[in-house]
Parts: C-alpha cells; sequence; structure tokens
C-alpha cells in the first residue's frame, strides 16, 4: 500500500469513529503513538491524515495542546453562509493580507520539487473533482496553500498561515459546496501554479490575492441571497 492509500484509508477510519460517536465532539484524540501503535502506521501517514480531517473540518489541531474533534453540523448551505457570513470574510481577509506575498515571495526561488509538488495537487484536485469525491479536493485544495506556504521563505509569515488555516476546515468544506467553486478553484490554482512555474512574482501574488477575494465575494454574494 502506498503513502497515498495509507493516510487516506487512516482518514476513512478515524472519520468513521467520529461518526460513530467513538470520538464525541469536544474530545482530544490519544497521543501520536497511541494511534500510530493503534492503526499500524507511521507518524508521517499519520500527521498527513490528520492534516486532511482538519481541512474538512472533522478536527482542530491545536499547536502544544493536541487534536480534538469539532462540532459536526450539517445545515443547507445558504443557512451555514447566512449565519457565518461574518466569520468567513475575516478568514479571507485574513489569508489575504499573507497568501499572496508567499506566493510571491515563492515564485522567486521556487525549485524544481516544489513546482513538481504543485502539479501533482492541481493533477490530484482535478482528478478528485472530475470523480465527485470532495474529500480529495477539500484536502488537495487545503494542501496546495499548505506547501506553497511552506515552501516561501518565510517562516514566521508561513506560521501565521498555519495557525489561520487551522481555523479554516468547516469554512473551506462549505466554500467548496457553493456552485461552480471547486471548477474556478482548479482553474486558480492552475494559473497560480503556472506564474511560480515561470517565476513570475507579480502574477503569482495577483492571482492569489484574486483567487482569494473572488471566493470571499462569491460567499458573501450567496449568503445575501438568502436574506
Amino acid at each position: 500500500m502506498d503513502t497515498e492509500q495509507v493516510w487516506s484509508a487512516t482518514v476513512d477510519r478515524l472519520r468513521a469513529r467520529i461518526d460513530a460517536g467513538d470520538l464525541p465532539p469536544g474530545s482530544r484524540l490519544p497521543a501520536e503513538r497511541v494511534l500510530c501503535e493503534d492503526l499500524g502506521i507511521s507518524r508521517g501517514s499519520l500527521r498527513q491524515a490528520l492534516r486532511v480531517l482538519a481541512s474538512i473540518g472533522y478536527v482542530q489541531i491545536r499547536a502544544g495542546s493536541g487534536t480534538y474533534v469539532r462540532e459536526q453540523q450539517e445545515q443547507p448551505l445558504r443557512t451555514w453562509f447566512t449565519e457565518h457570513d461574518q466569520l468567513v470574510e475575516k478568514l479571507f481577509d485574513l489569508r489575504a493580507t499573507v497568501e499572496p506575498t508567499l506566493a510571491e515571495r515563492l515564485a522567486r526561488h521556487a525549485t524544481a520539487r516544489t513546482v513538481s509538488r504543485l502539479e501533482d495537487n492541481v493533477a490530484e484536485m482535478a482528478r478528485a473533482a472530475e470523480a465527485g469525491d470532495m474529500l480529495h479536493v477539500i484536502a488537495a485544495d487545503a494542501e496546495f496553500h499548505r506547501v506553497i506556504a511552506q515552501n516561501a521563505g518565510n517562516d514566521d509569515v508561513a506560521g501565521l498561515l498555519r495557525s489561520v488555516l487551522a481555523l479554516v476546515g468547516e469554512e473551506r468544506r462549505a466554500a467548496l459546496r457553493l456552485p461552480g467553486q471547486i471548477r474556478k478553484a482548479v482553474a486558480d490554482h492552475r494559473a497560480i501554479l503556472d506564474a511560480i512555474r515561470r517565476s513570475d512574482p507579480a502574477a503569482a501574488r495577483e492571482l492569489t490575492l484574486k483567487h482569494l477575494v473572488d471566493a470571499k465575494t462569491y460567499a458573501h454574494d450567496f449568503a445575501a441571497e438568502e436574506r
């Protein structure tokens, strides 16, 4: 079983435990060592699975404290955005102050390995979108932004973004359920990747900012239609 199959299977197993109530909302997951032994996997695979679960809103990773199960509340999409409109706007604003700068920096010095990781990620997101696999769409979306932050060369700003992204699991899942947003997100990621690949910092910055502003505007307008 390859690495992706391992963490994907781990995501499914942990989701099943959460859905069954074995890991109730607000509870802290067991320590990494315990989970690795219980699931028979490496720490690397476990951490990837936890990042995916965080990206789809199942858990929240709190630095220095552990990983906690989030409350799962299924609501009509428009109702969710109406009730969370201000939170979504603030989170997108925070991201818009950080992510364009990171994309710009990465475009100045991206290595072939980083570009290859982003290429694989965009291809994976496109495949998942074609297959209607929302889990992998959302996970790939989160990973794309994480790879840019991790390799931009500004650890302080990247650390700030990681803290912000740890809060947006439920919001990302809701945003990508908006009509047409998955297709647009894939296209936007391709454009940002192309700017990074051709070492165009200005375009990488502009495209990343537009990607986030467009998503915020669409979410706000979608919620406003309910009022």
